[in-house]
This record gives structure tokens, C-alpha cells and sequence, in this order.
């Protein structure tokens, strides 16, 4: 793994406990659960695959977190997904039905 993306890695476990889930790592990413949702969290590229989890969250450094969410809105993924777009400052959260949501 590279240091990039163990320090994503870490950045998203901090992110998601911070909003009050349980976080399980796992050989595909991370599975954040909160009461019934569980999200699946990755810092990889999106896949057509299922993922384990219901929902899928892509964490991404600010600066590759828009054209992220641009190439998932242009695919047909079978998951309903959001962006974390990590930045110094904290991060925004990118969603194709909303615009994008800032970081209490």
C-alpha cells in the first residue's frame, strides 16, 4: 500500500469515527456502520462491482475529488456513492444530487 493511500486510508477511519460509526478495515477498504447503514469506504478508482457495503464512499485528495465525482456521474455504477474530497482544512463531501456539502 502506498503511503498515499494508507495516509487516505487513515483520513477517512478518522473522518467516518468522527461522525460517529464503527469502523471495520478489511482487504477491500473500510466498512463504516452506524445503527442499519453500513457504507463502504475506499480510496480506490470506482469498479461496476457491488460492494460489500450498501452504500459506497470514495475518499480522494481536494484536488482529484471533483474530476472523481465527474467520472462517476458520467458511469453507470450499481451503488449509490458520495466523494470525500480531503483537503488541509478539513473535507467537503461531493454527491450527485447535492451540491457539495462542507465538513462541519
Amino acid at each position: 500500500m502506498s503511503a498515499e493511500h494508507a495516509g487516505l486510508t487513515d483520513e477517512a477511519e478518522s473522518i467516518f469515527r468522527g461522525l460517529g460509526y464503527d469502523i471495520e478495515r478489511g482487504v477491500d477498504g473500510l466498512h463504516a456502520t452506524r445503527k442499519w447503514r453500513t457504507v463502504h469506504v475506499t480510496t480506490g478508482e470506482p469498479t461496476n462491482e457491488e460492494p460489500a457495503a450498501g452504500l459506497r464512499c470514495f475518499v480522494a485528495r481536494a484536488d482529484r475529488a471533483d474530476d472523481l465525482c465527474a467520472e462517476l456521474c458520467e458511469g453507470e455504477y450499481p451503488y449509490d456513492w458520495a466523494v470525500i474530497g480531503v483537503h488541509d482544512d478539513g473535507y467537503d463531501v461531493l454527491h450527485p444530487s447535492a451540491p457539495t456539502l462542507e465538513a462541519p
